[in-house]
């Protein structure tokens, strides 16, 4: 409460002011601002005008194209080049698919030949002889068996391609998430934006309250000059929300991919539904279509088959060979002839070539195996600290949801104490603190959860149900 020393120098100056002929509202502003004037803080008192030039500029920077998350999530995968990337693997592991099946097939092959040559001797007439020749042949060749090599080359090209597609899918969600989050952060700091000025609004209002109470003879000119510094700290504050506004902005069209600044419709809010999965039911669909563990599982199977077909040099081999020929010195050829064979190779030694691809293979493998146990416990531990934070979140968003409302109702309350001489400045200055701290924090538990069930639909790879 003002003590009587305050109450008194403030009632003297109203009084001089008063006798110049000045109402008693225009009284107490002008006594007001003088004392401001006179101020260390008086510099922050006057809110800066802004002009028509700057207005203009500041519209152009805050202007944007905005977008719906659906619409940032398919131009974002339209023009990422990691998953342009992943289909140019993709479609690599196709044809190297395509290449083994063609193993099973006859190699084909045609060939042919012209000759005109000089055979150094003469004819009765003394000319040169000159011998001309054509030649036409077409033969095939046909592996019967090479150690069952097709097989498990086959194997792991088809392995190949679920691997590659697995990739594209942990890319696909990865570009999702780092989406989703942009999308978010852009929500959450235009709501940020709205708490702030919800916050200039109060002191608005509260200094008009303090300079009403201050004519009345109920505050002190420090009550005043208190409520004009949370002003303006209020300002600056709101502005430095609006510079982050911006920022995410930009930040949003950077992972979108976009030629023009995007940024969230009016629409969009940060609200989602509960998960509505245990703890135990993500581990089970984890175990089932997460994009990381399949990609783990396809690679550890190829390299598996990739040992059985370096074993296979240990094998003997067999194939089958024919042909068709043409031949004559006149054209069209006319003499025909053909050929069929069947060889075989045994294998005994090659100076421990064989032994040597063996065991890179079987390395390969192993690490492979590695590989795929290190990527399962990540999953887990990765899935269970998304699901962990998406409970937190939950909980704090309800807890966060009642202190804006107890906020709200103690402000309420200390306005109508200040307002009866039952409380000081400083007790009006922490509700308004708690009210914003606790509308900035529901704004903040609603992002972490928005956060949480990204990562959890990336790590699933899949969408989670009922967000």
């Amino acid at each position: 409460m003002p003590d009587d020393r305050e109450r008194s120098e403030s009632s003297e100056e109203m009084t001089r002011l008063h006798h110049r002929g000045w109402g008693p509202v225009r009284v107490a502003a002008a006594g007001i601002r003088t004392a401001a004037l006179g101020a260390a803080l008086a510099g922050l008192v006057a809110w800066p005008a802004v002009t028509p030039i700057q207005a203009q500029e500041q519209q152009e920077q805050e202007a944007f194209r905005p977008i719906t998350l659906e619409e940032a999530v398919s131009t974002a995968i339209r023009r990422n080049p990691g998953l342009s990337q992943a289909r140019t693997n993709i479609e690599t592991a196709e044809h190297t698919r395509l290449g083994a099946y063609g193993n099973f097939l006859p190699d084909l092959s045609l060939s042919y030949g012209y000759s005109n040559a000089s055979s150094g001797r003469l004819d009765p007439t003394g000319q040169g002889i000159v011998t001309t020749s054509y030649s036409t042949q077409l033969s095939a060749n046909y592996t019967l068996f090479d150690g069952w090599r097709r097989f498990t080359d086959l194997r792991g090209a088809k392995l190949g391609v679920l691997e590659q597609n697995a990739r594209y899918r942990q890319t696909e969600f990865q570009t999702v998430q780092q989406v989703k989050q942009a999308y978010f952060n852009a929500v959450a700091a235009r709501d940020l934006v709205g708490v702030e000025e919800r916050r200039v609004e109060r002191q608005e209002d509260q200094l008009d309250f303090v300079e009403q109470q201050l004519e009345l003879g109920r505050a002190t000119r420090s009550d005043l000059l208190r409520s004009q510094v949370d002003l303006n700290n209020a300002r600056l504050a709101l502005l430095n929300a609006e510079n982050n506004a911006r920022t995410t902005t930009f930040r949003l069209t950077e992972v979108v991919g976009s030629e023009t600044r995007v940024g969230p419709v009016p629409e969009a809010t940060l609200e989602a539904q509960p998960l509505p999965f245990s703890r135990d039911q993500l581990f089970s669909i984890a175990e089932q279509s997460a994009p990381s563990l399949r990609t783990a599982e396809a690679a550890t199977e190829a390299a598996e088959a990739a040992v059985s077909s370096a074993r296979s040099a240990y094998l003997p081999s067999l194939s089958f060979n024919g042909g068709w020929a043409w031949s004559n010195a006149e054209f069209p050829p006319t003499n025909r002839s053909w050929s069929i064979r069947l060889s075989g190779n045994m294998p005994l030694f090659n100076g421990f070539q064989r032994e040597t691809q063996v065991y890179q293979a079987r390395a390969r493998a192993d690490l492979a195996e590695q590989t795929e146990r290190a990527a399962r416990l990540n999953l887990n531990s990765e899935l269970d600290a998304a699901y962990s934070s998406a409970q937190s979140a939950q909980a704090g968003i309800d807890l966060a949801v009642q202190n804006v409302a107890l906020s709200e109702e103690s402000l309420r309350v200390v306005q109508e104490r200040y307002r009866l001489g039952l409380s000081t400045i400083l007790e009006l200055q922490d509700a308004q603190i708690t009210l914003t701290q606790a509308e900035a924090d529901l704004v903040l538990r609603r992002f972490d959860y928005q956060l949480a069930l990204a990562q959890i639909e990336a790590l699933l790879g899949r969408a989670v149900e009922g967000t």
